[in-house]
């Protein structure tokens, strides 16, 4: 079973429906930040544990199950690339060095890597096991996965292109459009 193959099939994995809201949510934060404004939704102390997780499930809304673990996961991710995979942060240090990232990459990078990341964990998550059964080797399965990356990120890399081009605001309607776009390039549609 090839990756397209498998991405357009009936079976191919669906975003919740919270995605876009937190979309919204997210890029919000990341305008605080860079503006240099608090932003209380998105607080956090050293001393409550992991500063990053921290951060994520507090920008998370609305979400349940599976789909709020796929984007604190996701959102923790992009988070330590952002601040160059220090554990040992706390939320000031952590806040600064994600300004600094926002200031070399901008908002759309981190959103981008966000997205690509948060599809990339939804595919994966729904079709690993597809994967395994087709995979003849370990080599095969992580073939398979790097594949599947790939194809996640050029997707949300083209979307966005095409969403950045008519210059919208990121609201929740700009973003669910967003959203559904890529599901249907994902699927091939």
């Amino acid at each position: 079973m090839k990756i397209d193959e498998l991405l357009s099939s009936a079976r191919a994995p669906r975003a919740g429906p919270s995605i876009a809201a937190n979309l919204v949510r997210l890029s919000d934060w990341l305008a605080s930040i860079q503006d240099g404004r608090s932003n209380k939704r998105a607080d956090c102390t050293a001393a409550d544990g992991d500063v990053v997780e921290q951060i994520a499930n507090s920008l998370i809304a609305n979400a349940t199950g599976k789909e709020q673990k796929l984007l604190s996961k996701s959102l923790q991710e992009a988070l330590y690339y952002a601040v160059g995979f220090d554990t040992d942060s706390d939320c000031a240090q952590l806040k600064t060095r994600l300004s600094r990232y926002l200031d070399r990459c901008g908002a759309p990078s981190f959103i981008r890597r966000f997205l690509s990341l948060f599809f990339f964990n939804l595919v994966r998550f729904e079709t690993a096991e597809s994967f395994l059964e087709v995979a003849r080797s370990s080599n095969a399965f992580e073939k398979y996965i790097e594949g599947i990356d790939r194809v996640c990120q050029q997707t949300v890399a083209s979307v966005w292109k095409s969403f950045e081009k008519k210059k919208r605001r990121l609201d929740l309607a700009a973003a669910a459009q967003l959203v559904s776009q890529i599901e249907q390039r994902l699927r091939g549609n």
